[in-house]
């Protein structure tokens, strides 16, 4: 069995990479032509036009929202009920931490994308398709017929006309520019009358969803790729990323603190009073060799409420695995908030 032959409109690669929620669509995509049971046929003219918008559609992901987001916020905090603004705060700053990653999601969708067109095959004639992309446009005739330059769509079409006559296998057009090429004032699932010479029943199907045309060409196939590829592993809530560097930073300061107790009762850390504390004391201060009394009594109020918190049993020792895992979890989870590697501060 032949593969089927799938030509997609630059509007559908590049929505496809505009939104995550296509993930597991593109995911499919990969998976159904390293099974052959696709080949994906992408002219340089398509190519050319996903080349030149990529970058817009990288920096647009989420902007939009994002700046509704920021209204949202300062909103909230005018005029949001007290009692209940920093539950909703959180939901916000949450949908924020997720916006966050949306660029790099986009851009790693259009790196895929570009894999896809390095290994698809095409053979056309760009020239013959520009002469004959030039005669509709004369004849201002399908895609010309809403009064836009449409060469580049005329030209798509074109080529797509030259796959079918030449293909053994059957064929599928996918397009999200249903202005273009869709049948006008009546149903978009449908081909406009002037270029519907290219299409038929069984050999050449026109689309405007690209899982119809999955779905409808190789079902079980599909189904398949799309199981597979449909189980996302769902990212953090920034509320759950800051609960653990809170707990975490309770942990590290809790053990220093402990260090630093166990040096005054060995003597190797003085006490001295914040009355006599001055500039001579900074660099032993500095240094855990003297702690300042009134700051000595405020950590061990704080180390009784860790206490209360987490459970003194729960609070070390640590052998040095743990005491490393510790670190690590804290430091890599405030570069995930954009502060610098190693910030292991409390």
């Amino acid at each position: 069995m032949h593969p089927v032959l799938v030509f997609l409109d630059t509007s559908v690669w590049l929505d496809m990479a505009g939104s995550e929620a296509n993930e597991p669509l593109l995911g499919a995509v990969e998976s159904l032509c390293r099974e052959k049971v696709i080949e994906l046929v992408v002219p340089q003219i398509v190519r050319d036009e996903f080349a030149r918008n990529k970058d817009r559609v990288i920096r647009d992901s989420g902007k939009s929202l994002s700046g509704t987001l920021k209204r949202a916020k300062v909103a909230l905090w005018k005029y949001g009920d007290p009692r209940r603004r920093r539950k909703a705060a959180e939901v916000l700053e949450d949908i924020d931490h997720r916006l966050a990653g949306s660029i790099d999601v986009t851009a790693d969708a259009v790196a895929r994308i570009e894999k896809l067109f390095s290994k698809s095959t095409w053979a056309g004639d760009p020239d013959a398709a520009m002469r004959a992309a030039s005669a509709r446009a004369l004849l201002k005739i399908a895609p010309f017929h809403a009064g836009k330059n449409s060469f580049a769509d005329a030209v798509i079409i074109e080529l797509f006309g030259q796959m079918v006559s030449s293909a053994k296998g059957r064929c599928v057009f996918v397009t999200h520019n249903v202005k273009e090429f869709s049948l006008p004032n009546g149903d978009q699932r449908l081909p406009h009358p002037e270029i519907s010479a290219f299409f038929s029943r069984i050999k050449s199907r026109y689309f405007i969803k690209l899982v119809d045309a999955l779905r409808a060409l190789r079902p079980n196939e599909f189904a398949e790729a799309m199981y597979e590829h449909e189980f996302t592993m769902e990212s953090r809530r920034a509320s759950e990323i800051s609960a653990a560097v809170e707990e975490l930073t309770d942990r590290v300061w809790y053990d220093r603190h402990m260090v630093m107790m166990h040096k005054i009762e060995s003597g190797q850390c003085k006490i001295i009073a914040k009355k006599d504390f001055g500039p001579k004391h900074y660099r032993n201060s500095a240094l855990g060799k003297l702690v300042v009394d009134d700051i000595l009594a405020g950590a061990q109020k704080a180390a009784a409420r860790v206490e209360k918190k987490y459970g003194k049993g729960n609070l070390g020792p640590y052998s040095k695995f743990d005491w490393g895992m510790i670190n690590g979890k804290l430091s890599a989870l405030r570069w995930v908030f954009g502060e610098d590697w190693d910030e292991l501060y409390t």
